[in-house]
């Protein structure tokens, strides 16, 4: 495998910063070590797999919120 030079960590370091928001998550003692058990078992980072369940949440809570009060968006 190919070394990464400082001139592309540079580069990707800056990619990120441009095109990506950071969130930091903390969790009880324990769970961390839960959540990437779960995240490699659906074959996805830890990232991914939060953030697939955050946005799944969002969508439902617009879809029942939507049905609740159909004049509300």
């Amino acid at each position: 495998m190919a070394k990464t030079t400082a001139a592309q960590q540079r580069a990707v370091h800056k990619y990120v910063k441009n095109n990506y928001d950071r969130l930091e998550l903390s969790v009880p003692k324990g769970e961390k070590e839960e959540i990437q058990q779960a995240a490699k078992q659906a074959g996805q980072s830890v990232n991914a797999y939060v953030y697939e369940a955050v946005k799944r949440r969002i969508e439902q809570e617009q879809t029942t919120a939507e049905t609740a009060d159909p004049g509300v968006e």
